[in-house]
């Protein structure tokens, strides 16, 4: 696959059209040097053992994806919406981060600064999904600022259920300092089956998944959750490296999946629905499912600000 690269003075970033616009890598220049936050995906780690942010034995792909038409996962794949029962692909694996991410998209616009993809479905019959969409991601660097537009149409002639979401990995070390996390967020789904489905409606946070304020992200603290309430920017901060990330999300945003592996990186997701928001809409729960009528469109936005010490 052949990379895209986008630039500021501030930020270089890596992107492939080819499979859902995602991005392979990105660096921000501090003191003349530039630093990998995202994982590097664009060398082969099998003979590059030492790539930011991979380890070799269960290298990531992307650095950051892009879910649509929903986030995160779906139980079973299955959900009932306006009377009817739908029946998604790869039910055996809930049917996971939606259903453009390894397509090929259209690049209709590409500078130094910016990239804009276009996709229709219309285009690719055997879609996981029963609703035609067309979806645009425009990219741009500025300065130090990173911005990113989702948006979703409904090309059908029926409302469709919605939900859209940026999936980004963030190196755990860079520049020789682990990441300080801050997460304006008011609630998590209960999940008693580890399965990242919620089992109801949010409850509020335990000490343990508590970063409301600055807390350091513990490399050894297992987490795979979905936080609710999002509201402010994210902050992630490797405060002993000089560099610092500031997260914004449009205000329909309104969730948060964090996940921390034992890799060396950990994600932060900016979504607008929870994880299987579908089948909780489906309990009277709001979990940020947007209804889409014929012919509207969700957009979503985020921002990521380099702040440089």
């Amino acid at each position: 696959m052949t990379t895209t690269l986008i630039e500021s003075d501030t930020w270089r970033l890596w992107i492939e059209p080819e499979t859902g616009v995602q991005w392979m890598a990105a660096e921000v220049l501090n003191k003349g040097t530039w630093h990998a936050v995202v994982p590097e995906c664009r060398v082969d780690i099998t003979t590059h053992s030492t790539a930011a942010g991979q380890a070799a034995h269960a290298p990531l792909a992307a650095a950051n994806f892009h879910m649509l038409p929903y986030s995160n996962r779906i139980r079973d794949g299955q959900f009932a919406f306006a009377g009817q029962t739908i029946q998604l692909k790869n039910a055996h694996n809930h049917a996971i981060h939606g259903a453009l991410r390894k397509l090929p998209w259209q690049i209709v616009s590409h500078t130094t600064h910016s990239l804009t993809c276009e996709i229709s479905t219309s285009a690719h019959p055997h879609i996981n999904w029963p609703w035609p969409i067309d979806a645009r991601i425009d990219q741009q660097v500025d300065g130090n600022v990173l911005h990113s537009q989702l948006t979703l149409t409904n090309k059908g002639q029926t409302d469709m259920p919605a939900g859209c979401g940026w999936h980004p990995y963030f190196n755990r070390v860079v520049n020789g300092s682990e990441a300080t996390l801050t997460l304006p967020v008011k609630a998590v789904y209960p999940d008693a089956n580890g399965d990242c489905l919620p089992d109801g409606a949010a409850i509020p946070l335990p000490e343990s998944l508590d970063f409301t304020t600055p807390r350091k992200l513990d490399a050894d603290q297992r987490i795979d959750c979905c936080l609710a309430g999002l509201h402010g920017e994210c902050d992630i901060h490797w405060q002993d490296g000089g560099i610092r990330l500031i997260m914004s999300a449009s205000d329909n945003c309104t969730h948060l999946v964090l996940f921390n592996p034992d890799m060396p990186h950990f994600a932060v997701e900016p979504v607008t629905n929870a994880n299987d928001a579908f089948n909780l809409a489906s309990q009277g729960i709001d979990a940020g499912m947007v209804i889409l009528p014929p012919g509207q469109s969700l957009v979503a936005n985020m921002t990521l600000k380099a702040m440089l010490s």
